[in-house]
Formats: structure tokens, sequence, C-alpha cells
């Protein structure tokens, strides 16, 4: 099933721009001119990310040739090999039942499988960074150094895919795990810290100083301070957010099963503190200082030199020590809690960047989806027949709130194609009956069938209409720009394009654009060129016939005009 719904259908729609067009086309240009060292895009250096996902994408266009699907084809085995990953590693910790549904959650998702058939590097990062996570985590549980450098290897991937933050949320994230379980002399040692900064600095180091050293340093301004640094302190390319922007994202990009996500945040809590005598200690330590006096009285207390003013001191400096209150985990909370702090530090990072884009906590999901999976497991474990019922009934509610209003919000939705306001309707309504029959079983007690059923149904249906909804989307708002390109391909006539942001128009044409984005401009431009070719939306049209250019097809959203001095 991961198979299907990451390569069906994969090459029969056109780019979407302007993401993908930013990836697939300097990859198709660094193959034309052999340049692989610098990124070019419409031949125009383009200091972003490291080159790992454009050097992948080469490679594919050379083996399947220059089209959609070897464009795509990376990024949709880099998601194929984390729903995978994901298994394996629930399945070694947690159990087979937990394993399938965090595969079938991860398969399920939109944001997930959507961000996977698309050629842009959120995936790989993905699979790298969540990859080294769960290598490092399995070399620790089993004391393997083959696992650590693996780890180390996929980290130095990730750095070479997106760059720093690649390296940064890793050790971030294995710092607080370590901290949390009372790490010993030991432990830090066996994670040969040495020879794995040697291992990702021989990876990742000699592309990055090969690249600041032939652009003069260009790229560490460009990319290290621009890319990295302004775009987490302030706004870059317009991409701002509000703070609850992640965590919005991450509720609809993970729907249907984040609507289980408090409760099994708050389960892992619970399993991970509940036991902990260290941990109660700490709650009544704060609760024996309110019950002390006044602010007062306890500020003298603490700097008198009574024993009783110095244990308030300790009571205080304890409730930072938290590791000693998880340093006795086994089992499975280990890997809840290694989750739980995963998921946390990515969405915080990325919360915390003022610039924010829809799949930046991607690498957050097989974590989430692992913690979600074992709520589910807890219900059926448990007989929690109360807990399934609740979540088929909001989930049948839900979507049949989305087949009743999604029609009439998308009518109010600029040029939303008929197609996509019938297939979400068709789509709701499946999802609709799917869920009131597994309440019904449910109801009767059948749990594990009923959940069985619930995972399975969604995981085809994701199947079924996944491809239909992307098809549906890109014919609409993208299928005429590869047309108008290609039909132009032939001629020798520069192609103008007037304010659109269509990265991946060369892609299709061979060959590079003009861009103009002012009418001035524009004029000025087609007089010193003479004969010339110009794709621009519809809306612009007047403005370019007013400058002498002739339509020679136009169809819902955009135009292809002419121009003959």
């Amino acid at each position: 099933m991961a198979a299907i719904i990451f390569f069906a259908r994969l090459g029969n729609f056109s780019l979407f721009n302007p993401d993908e067009g930013l990836y697939a086309e300097p990859a198709r240009e660094m193959l034309e001119t052999g340049q692989y060292i610098t990124t070019t895009l419409n031949y125009v250096v383009r200091f972003t990310k490291p080159p790992l996902v454009i050097w992948a994408m080469a490679a594919a266009y050379k083996m399947f040739g220059i089209n959609e699907f070897a464009a795509r084809i990376f990024c949709a085995i880099s998601g194929f090999i984390l729903t995978i990953v994901t298994y394996l590693f629930a399945n070694k910790y947690l159990g087979s039942r937990v394993a399938i549904f965090a595969a079938c959650i991860l398969l399920t998702s939109p944001l997930f499988v959507g961000v996977g058939r698309m050629a842009i590097t959120d995936m790989p990062l993905s699979l790298f960074m969540a990859g080294s996570l769960f290598s490092f985590f399995h070399a620790w549980k089993q004391k393997r150094k083959l696992w650590l450098y693996l780890g180390y290897i996929l980290t130095a991937f990730a750095v070479m895919t997106k760059g720093p933050v690649g390296l940064l949320l890793p050790i971030v994230i294995l710092t607080s795990f370590l901290y949390l379980c009372s790490a010993t002399k030991d432990t830090i040692k066996f994670f040969s810290l040495p020879i794995g900064a040697l291992i990702v600095a021989l990876i990742a180091l000699p592309w990055f100083v090969i690249e600041i050293t032939i652009t003069n340093g260009a790229y560490f301004n460009e990319f290290i301070m621009r890319e990295n640094f302004a775009r987490f302190t302030s706004v870059v390319d317009s991409h701002k957010g509000p703070w609850f922007y992640h965590i919005a994202v991450v509720f609809g990009g993970l729907f249907p099963w984040s609507i289980l996500l408090p409760q099994s945040i708050i389960r892992v809590v619970k399993n991970i503190y509940s036991d902990s005598d260290s941990w109660q200690s700490k709650i009544k330590s704060v609760f024996s200082l309110l019950r002390s006096g006044s602010i007062i009285r306890v500020t003298k207390n603490i700097y008198s030199d009574s024993d009783n003013g110095k244990t308030k001191i300790k009571s205080i400096f304890s409730l930072v020590n938290w590791g000693n209150s998880c340093q006795n985990l086994k089992g499975a909370n280990e890997v809840l809690l290694f989750a739980l702090i995963s998921a946390i530090v990515i969405i915080f990072f990325f919360s915390l960047s003022v610039s924010k884009l829809l799949p930046y906590t991607l690498p957050a999901f097989p974590a989430l989806a692992i913690i979600i999976s074992y709520q589910w497991d807890i219900f059926i474990q448990s007989k929690q027949r109360k807990s399934i019922l609740i979540y088929c009934l909001t989930m049948s509610l839900v979507y049949l709130g989305a087949a009743c209003l999604a029609p009439i919000a998308l009518k109010f939705l600029r040029d939303a194609p008929p197609e996509l306001i019938a297939l979400i309707f068709q789509y709701a309504c499946l999802m609709t009956a799917i869920t009131l029959f597994c309440t019904l079983l449910a109801t009767y007690k059948h749990l594990l069938l009923s959940s069985a059923i619930l995972f399975s149904t969604i995981v085809i249906s994701t199947a079924v209409f996944l491809p239909q909804f992307l098809s549906v989307v890109c014919q609409f708002w993208e299928e005429e720009i590869p047309q108008y390109a290609r039909s132009i391909s032939m001629s020798k006539n520069p192609l103008i394009v007037y304010r659109l942001r269509k990265p991946g128009i060369p892609f299709y044409l061979g060959r590079r654009v003009i861009q103009s984005n002012d009418k001035d401009d524009l004029s000025k431009t087609t007089k010193t060129l003479g004969s010339c070719y110009l794709i621009t939306s519809r809306k612009y049209l007047s403005e370019a016939e007013l400058i002498g250019y002739k339509v020679i097809t136009k169809k819902d959203n955009f135009a292809l005009l002419g121009f003959t001095q």
C-alpha cells in the first residue's frame, strides 16, 4: 500500500509551481551544463539548499529521462522508505500492532503523503533526520556501534539536504533525551562524539568548503546568513506565520488522527511520571513551599542559616533536575519519551522561526504517528470501547460536516474547479459511511475488527483518491503552463514570463526565460527583443495587448501571446 500511495501515477501531472520548479529545473540545468557544484535556476546562480536532492534528481533524469516522474521519484522513495523504517522501529520496541497502526497513520496523513509525492527537499530531510534518530536510539539500546555510525551518516545526509538544521535538531533531541534519562559518562562515551563529528565532516564539509571558495564567500552570506539565520529571525519571501502556525499545520496535516493527539500526549506523560517517586516528591516540594507562608517569610527562610531555608533552596534546584525522574524508565516508556521529545523539539524550533512554511514540521510526523498508534493500541488492550466509539463518532461528524459544507465553502473560493468539489464530496461521504460502520462495530465490542477496518479502508481510500485530487488541482492551476511552453519550444524566439512566479517553465521550454514584473519593464524588454512570446495570467492580458501582443491561445487561467515587431 505504501508503494501504491507514493508511486501510483506519480508522473501523470505537471510540476506544481513554485515549489517543485525550484528543484526540478536546477537538476535539469545541472545535467545540461555539467555544473554539479553550484546550482542554478533559469541559468542564474541560486544560493539556497545544499545539492543532495538536486543531485539525486539529476541522476534520475539520466535513468528515466527529463520528466515529472524522474523529478519526483527520489522524494517518493524517501517517503516509502520512511514509512517502512517507522514500522520496523515501532515493531521492534512497541509491537507489531502499534507498528502497523503507525505506518497506516503516516500513509493517510495528508501532509505526509502529499509532500512525499512532490519534488521538494522536505521528505528526504524527514527520512534522514528521523532515520538518524531511530538509529541513535537503537544503537543506544542495543549497544551496537554499526547503528551509531549509520546515524551519523544519515545526519550528514540531512545536512547535505537542508543545511545546519539537519545537524542541530538531532543534537538537541538526543541531548534532551539523554539528560532526562540521566546519561552516565559511559553512555556519553558510547556515542563516540569525535568519530561522529569526523563522519559528518567528511561527508558534508567538502562541498560547503568548495562552494564557499569558488563563490568567494557569496554562498556563505546568501545561504548561511539569509536562508538560515535571516529566515529564522525575520520574514523571508513573505513566508510569515503566527506562533501557532505549525501547531495548526500538524493538526491539519495529520488529520484525522490528530483528533487523538492531545489525549495521546497526555497518556505518554502519565506513563512516564506515574510511577516516579522522584517526580512526585518534586510536586510535593512545590506545595510545601506554598504552604510555608507569605513570600516575605519564604524569602527570609531561604536567606537564613536555618536548615529549613537550605532545604527549600535544594527543593527549588531539584525541580530543575528532571533527569532523576526519568532515569528508571523501561520498555515502551523510553520509546515514547524519545518520540515525544523529538516531536516537541522539531515543532517548537520551527514555531520560533519567523518565516514559516507548511512542510517544515514533517520530520516530526513519524514520532507523532508512533505516539498516536500507541494510544490506539491501549484502547484495544484495555478494551476501552467508549474511547473508540467517541473517536469514530467524532470522525463521522467531521466528515459529515465536510460533505455538507465543503461544496458551499469551495464555491466562495476564486476559480475552484467543479471536479474538486465533487471529489471532496465523494471522499467525505465515503469516510462518513466507513466511520459510522466502525462506530457500529465498536458498539458491539468488536474493537480489533473495527480498528482493522478503519485503518485499512482509510489507507485504501487514500490510495484511490489522492492521485485524483492532485491531478484535478494540477490540471486546473498548472496544466496550461507546460502546454504553452512545449508548444513554442522549437521556436528560437525568446519567452517572457509576465507577473507570474513559475520557475518550472524553463523545465518544459528547455532554455532560459525572461522574467518581467512591471509594465514599463515589459514594454522596454519587448522593444529590445523584437519578436518574442509571452505567458501571463489572463487578468494581465489588457496590459500586454496595449504593448502590441496578440493572443495565440488562452484558457481558464493563463494565456500565451506573441509579439512581432
